[in-house]
């Protein structure tokens, strides 16, 4: 059987596929995509038998994918949302895996699709489902990886986004930190922007975590956080404009 897999965090495409190889000897991973673009481009060229289909892609929804390829292999969407959205899909008759996905779900999904392969497909009507996440798009959860494990982080948890050097870090209200695999140009087109706001070129905070913010020289403006940031935070004059606009909402 070949699968094709289409999820943008890498973390959690390779616990996937790694999953995938050591418990289903007869499943090759023969394709891996992490866009909508990369994933209409495989399509055109390549056949599966089965994919496996996140909804937040880095460059916007995956249901944009059946707008440009016609696609007849059976789909297991995986997802970070919540209870709602799987409503959604129980709903629509739509296969899924709720993330973190773990090992008896994901044999269960493979033991469905493999007794429906003869059977007549399945009506899917995606036009609710798109409805759905284009008014609830915003990224719910990040995949963060310590050693082996792999596990979730939800975005209300989180107080500040920063990235040092080559690396990007979560930092949650409790005072924890974490590495996580996106960029903060991936994370600022995938969360609510009512909820955060990109203060500098390396940090982005959650409202709840502004402490304090002063005056500063030149019409710009000093940011405290809370927890405490290790360094100061000075947002420029233009951006200073755009930042009371949003503290205002």
């Amino acid at each position: 059987m070949n699968v094709l897999i289409i999820e943008d965090e890498r973390l959690s495409r390779n616990h996937l596929k790694t999953e995938l190889n050591q418990h289903f000897p007869d499943v090759f991973v023969i394709g891996e995509t992490a866009s909508v673009k990369s994933s209409i481009e495989w399509l055109r060229r390549n056949q599966v038998d089965l994919i496996f289909m996140d909804i937040q892609l880095s460059d916007g929804l995956s249901f944009e994918i059946f707008k440009h390829v016609t696609i007849e292999a059976p789909i297991i969407f995986t997802t970070a949302y919540d209870k709602y959205a799987i409503q959604a899909f129980q709903e629509n008759s739509i296969g899924y895996l709720l993330k973190p996905i773990s090992r008896t779900k994901l044999k269960n999904a493979m033991n469905k699709y493999k007794n429906l392969f003869n059977q007549e497909k399945a009506n899917i009507d995606l036009k609710e489902l798109v409805s759905y996440f284009q008014k609830n798009s915003f990224r719910q959860r990040i995949s963060v990886q310590i050693g082996d494990k792999i596990s979730f982080i939800n975005i209300n948890e989180v107080a500040y986004f920063f990235s040092e050097e080559t690396a990007t870090f979560a930092v949650l209200k409790n005072g924890k930190r974490k590495i996580i695999d996106h960029s903060l140009s991936d994370l600022e087109q995938q969360i609510n922007l009512d909820s955060f706001f990109r203060i500098t070129r390396n940090c982005i905070t959650n409202i709840e975590s502004i402490a304090s913010v002063h005056r500063y020289f030149n019409s710009r403006l000093k940011v405290d956080l809370k927890p405490l940031f290790d360094r100061e935070l000075i947002i420029s004059r233009v951006r200073s404009i755009e930042f009371k606009k949003w503290l205002d909402r």
